[in-house]
C-alpha cells in the first residue's frame, strides 16, 4: 500500500499515526498520506505538528475542478438504492463526526450541513433521524423535566 487517503479526520494524532503507519509496512518502508480537512478542522494540524508528524499543507484552486455536482445529484436522486445508500452514509458521517472526542475542533453543530449534503450528492440535506441533542436542547429538556416534577408535586 503506497497511499492512505483520509476523508474523515481521526479522533487524535495517535490514530492518524497508526493509520499512516500502514503505508510504511509495504515494500521500501515508505508511504504517503493525504488528509482532507474542511476549514473548521484546520486546528487539528496543530495537534499533528505537536506530535511531530511532518505536515505539508496544500491548497487547490476550486476553479480548476471539474463541476460534476449537478450530474451526481441527478444520478443519486434518480436511483432509489443509490439514494438510500447516500442517505445512510450521510447519517453515518454525522453520527461519526458527533462522536469525535476533540469537540473544540470537530463540532457537529458547526458543520455546514448544505456542504456536507452536497458531498453526498444531495442538493439539500436529507431528512434523517440522528438523535443528536445540542447542549441547548438538553438544557431545555432538563428544565421541562424539572418543571414537570414541580407540577406533579403541586397537584
Amino acid at each position: 500500500m503506497d497511499w492512505i487517503v483520509q476523508y474523515d479526520p481521526p479522533d487524535e494524532p495517535k490514530e492518524y499515526i497508526h493509520r499512516v503507519g500502514r503505508t510504511a509496512r509495504g515494500e521500501g518502508g515508505k508511504g504517503n498520506a493525504l488528509l482532507f480537512l474542511i476549514p473548521e478542522e484546520l486546528k487539528f494540524l496543530r495537534y499533528l505538528k505537536a506530535a511531530k508528524v511532518p505536515v505539508k499543507e496544500y491548497a487547490f484552486d476550486d476553479k480548476k475542478l471539474v463541476n460534476v455536482q449537478s450530474q451526481l445529484e441527478k444520478l443519486v436522486a434518480g436511483i432509489y438504492h443509490l439514494n438510500n445508500m447516500a442517505k445512510d452514509a450521510y447519517r453515518s458521517y454525522l453520527l461519526s463526526y458527533n462522536s469525535h472526542s476533540m469537540k473544540d475542533i470537530f463540532n457537529v453543530h458547526r458543520l455546514d450541513l448544505l456542504a456536507v449534503a452536497a458531498s453526498f450528492c444531495f442538493s439539500n440535506p436529507p431528512k434523517v433521524n440522528l438523535n443528536i441533542d445540542s447542549s441547548a436542547s438538553k438544557h431545555k429538556k432538563k428544565i421541562r423535566k424539572v418543571e414537570g416534577i414541580k407540577h406533579e408535586f403541586q397537584l
